[in-house]
């Protein structure tokens, strides 16, 4: 099976992003009372968020600039989809969100014992 087909044949996972903030927020707002919990709950979807994003990345580039051809808001060449800012994301700022999700992991870990 080549690529294209790959991604062509399995369907994306709708609201995935929503729960992942819903997550967040409801974590971060249990960070305030009880720091271990939060810190930990934190830590684990960052990191699965992060290993998702990783996972999925050929799917969601070519959803990105489809349609970003198809789009009628404002265009910059700082949204166009080019290789700098693909690279910048799955290079950098993903696994920079699962560094952090494992710093907060470890923070939790230190805050208990």
């Amino acid at each position: 099976m080549s690529k294209k087909s790959d991604i062509k044949s399995t369907k994306p996972v709708r609201g995935l992003m929503g729960v992942f903030l819903a997550l967040i927020l409801i974590f971060t707002i249990v960070t305030f009372s009880r720091p271990v919990v939060g810190l930990s709950g934190l830590g684990v979807v960052a990191i699965i968020m992060a290993t998702i994003i990783e996972m999925n990345r050929d799917r969601i580039w070519e959803t990105y600039r489809k349609n970003f051809k198809r789009s009628k808001g404002i265009r910059g060449w700082w949204s166009e989809p080019n290789k700098l800012y693909y690279n910048l994301n799955v290079f950098m700022l993903w696994p920079l969100v699962a560094l952090l999700g494992a710093a907060s992991l470890w923070a939790a870990y230190n805050l208990n014992v």
